[in-house]
């Protein structure tokens, strides 16, 4: 069906984009380190905004890889309880927690949204920005994650899709070579 095609082809793009920013904002973060280290231990030269910058991007990169686990179930779940129920009650099941996590998703973004606007009042000393975009990490995220479960639950409803499209199980390799095609 058209639907399910549309849907996959938007959840592949999204975490190929998610994958790709963490990759860039892990780079980031390495070398803020490198600098650091190097220019205190090297250079006897401090640099006072290291530390804050690579926790940041750290944030943010750990944040944005949840929505890439969520398009392929590579998150915690309740795995030995669903293979042990008949497909059609674990396709169920698979659904009312969908739909718990679509709430829970919901609820943080809301959350996170007002933590975020809140942190425009705040400055970090470090970096000499708002606490905005820091915080502004967890609604981005969170919202990104909420897409990505909805377009997951709609995808389960493919009676073509197999068990290992719905409940996870996917290997590494098979998961970046769906990446890699986007």
């Amino acid at each position: 069906m058209k639907i399910f095609a549309v849907t996959e082809k938007i959840a592949a793009v999204l975490a190929w984009i998610s994958i790709k920013l963490v990759i860039i904002m892990t780079g980031l973060m390495t070398l803020s380190v490198l600098a650091g280290v190097f220019f205190r231990y090297v250079l006897n030269s401090p640099l006072g905004w290291t530390e804050a910058l690579a926790r940041y991007l750290m944030i943010w990169a750990a944040l944005l890889a949840v929505s890439a686990c969520i398009k392929d179930q590579e998150n915690v779940g309740l795995t030995m309880v669903v293979r042990a129920l008949p497909t059609k009650a674990a396709r169920v099941l698979n659904f009312v927690i969908g739909l718990i996590i679509v709430f829970f998703l919901f609820e943080l973004t809301r959350y996170g949204i007002d933590m975020a606007v809140a942190g425009l009042q705040q400055r970090s000393l470090s970096l000499g920005i708002t606490m905005f975009w820091p915080l502004f990490s967890v609604p981005a995220a969170s919202g990104l994650a909420l897409i990505q479960q909805i377009l997951h639950m709609i995808n389960s409803l493919n009676p073509e899709a197999d068990k290992e499209d719905i409940f996870g199980e996917k290997e590494v390799e098979q998961v970046l070579d769906d990446v890699a095609q986007v």
